[in-house]
């Protein structure tokens, strides 16, 4: 009698395994045939002009089949570019928060739901997110992009610098360009709080970032020139107008004004022994039209980020190339 149920037990067993796989089997199928009806029943309702309806059938799938995670992130990403933020956030908070997400897939969904926070003008939202995400999401380079770009509209240039240095490496020249300029950023707010100290160090800090930056320079010159060493900001002009001829009777005011209030003895040093800046050949019109190189878009005053494209150093005095 034992011998007999000894020899039952592995039957059963093998019985017991086949009745769950067959139960597993069963239950997939029943699974699929519902994703399959909800999925054409989404697909209808989105056909027909009833995005709402679209969306809840859409999102009940997550639950019928992880699988479909992705199906869901690319609608969402759908809805914000037609300008439903709405409806786009209320996908993929739905993904976030399900359970059993792997890593990868949950970082994917929430680096979309921030876009979806930026578009909607959730700027705080959306910087706590991708503050989550640093050193977790794949798109590590996508994710400081955006909280540059955060940065940048909060003014928060110390931050900005920060999260830049994370991705320099990807394109040094292009970032190398940007961090120049949140450096004088920052000594442009120094300048006006009357900290030429700090000012010249952010001036400095953005010359080794970018040996070429004429908004550094003008930084440089004018630190020097309000804390009174004059030499020091006559040299940062000269320098100026060795790198952006097209400038120089932009500074011609500031840089005679130097030259004047040199100690005697010193007041021909550097100029045409006559009190005025020497610039060798014919004298130079004022700059009266600018033009960004990247966009076309044109001015008569010079920023240094353009207005339209956003671009850095990208807005140039017309007649100079950018290499200039």
């Amino acid at each position: 009698m034992y011998a007999l149920l000894w020899l039952l037990l592995p039957v059963a067993a093998a019985s017991g395994w086949w009745a769950a796989q067959y139960s597993q089997k069963n239950r997939k199928r029943r699974n699929r045939a519902r994703f399959n009806s909800a999925y054409g029943q989404g697909l209808n309702y989105l056909l027909n002009e009833q995005p709402d309806k679209a969306v809840e059938v859409l999102v009940q799938l997550v639950e019928v089949d992880p699988d479909t995670v992705e199906l869901h992130l690319a609608l969402g990403s759908l809805f914000r570019r037609r300008g439903e933020v709405d409806r786009a956030i209320r996908v993929h908070q739905n993904i976030a928060a399900r359970a059993g997400l792997s890593e990868a897939l949950r970082n994917q969904a929430s680096l979309e739901l921030g876009r979806d926070y930026l578009k909607a003008g959730l700027l705080d939202r959306a910087e706590q997110l991708f503050n989550r995400l640093l050193g977790r999401s794949a798109e590590e380079q996508a994710v400081c992009q955006h909280l540059v770009d955060i940065y940048q509209q909060e003014k928060e240039w110390a931050r900005a610098i920060a999260v830049a240095r994370r991705v320099a490496g990807s394109d040094p020249a292009h970032w190398r360009i940007r961090i120049a300029h949140y450096h004088c950023e920052l000594g442009d707010n120094a300048l006006a709080q009357g900290d030429y100290a700090t000012a010249l160090v952010e001036a400095e800090c953005a010359c080794c970032e970018d040996a070429g930056c004429v908004r550094a320079l003008l930084l440089k010159a004018s630190a020097c020139q309000h804390a009174g060493d004059f030499q020091a900001a006559i040299e940062a002009y000269q320098s100026l107008g060795s790198q952006s001829q097209r400038l120089i009777p932009e500074i011609r005011e500031e840089l005679q004004s130097c030259y004047d209030r040199l100690p005697p003895g010193q007041s021909t040093a550097g100029n045409g022994g006559n009190g005025q800046p020497s610039r060798g050949g014919d004298p130079l019109e004022p700059v009266t039209h600018f033009r960004c190189e990247e966009c076309g878009f044109s001015s008569r005053k010079l920023f240094w980020q353009c207005p339209g494209c956003k671009s850095w150093s990208s807005v140039k005095p017309l007649g100079q190339s950018r290499a200039e």
